[in-house]
C-alpha cells in the first residue's frame, strides 16, 4: 500500500512540475519592430546572391511578421524578373540581420505580393564594392 501512495505522489509531483516549468515567464522579448527591410536587403544582397546579382530587374515586395525556426522574423520577397521568366526570393530578417534566405517556396506565398522596384544602390548604406576589389587602407 505504501508503494501505491509514493508512486501516486511521485507521478502527481512530476505533473506539477511539469506545470510549473511550462508557466515560466519568456525570455527577453525580441525587437518586433519593423526592420528598415529595404537598407537590410540592399546591405547584404551578397547573403541572398553569394555568387554576385543576377541580370534583370529586382522587386522588393513589403515586409510581413511571420514564424520563423530561429524564433519571430520579418519576411520580404525578392523578384527577379529576368528573360527567362520571374524568380522570387523568401528573406527573413532578425533585428537588423538577414537570418535566413531562399528560393521562395509556396509556404512563403511570395507569388502572391504586391513589388516595387528595387535599386540596391538607393538603398544600401555600405559602399558597393565588387568582388576581388581590395580596400583602401582608409576604408577599413
Amino acid at each position: 500500500m505504501r508503494s501505491l501512495v509514493l508512486a501516486l505522489a511521485v507521478t502527481l509531483g512530476g505533473c506539477s512540475a511539469s506545470e510549473l516549468v511550462q508557466n515560466l515567464p519568456a525570455g527577453p522579448a525580441p525587437d518586433l519592430s519593423q526592420p528598415n527591410y529595404r537598407r537590410i536587403v540592399a546591405d547584404n544582397i551578397r547573403a541572398v546572391f553569394p555568387k554576385g546579382t543576377p541580370a534583370g530587374e529586382l522587386q522588393l515586395s513589403g515586409v510581413r511578421l511571420i514564424d520563423h525556426l530561429k524564433g519571430p522574423a520579418w519576411l520580404t520577397c525578392l523578384k527577379l524578373e529576368a528573360q527567362e521568366g520571374s524568380q522570387f526570393y523568401a528573406i527573413f530578417i532578425q533585428g537588423e540581420k538577414i537570418i535566413d534566405s531562399r528560393v521562395a517556396i509556396m509556404i512563403d506565398q511570395c507569388y502572391k505580393e504586391t513589388y516595387a522596384p528595387f535599386e540596391i544602390a538607393t538603398f544600401a548604406t555600405k559602399p558597393a564594392t565588387k568582388p576581388g576589389t581590395p580596400v583602401a587602407a582608409g576604408n577599413r
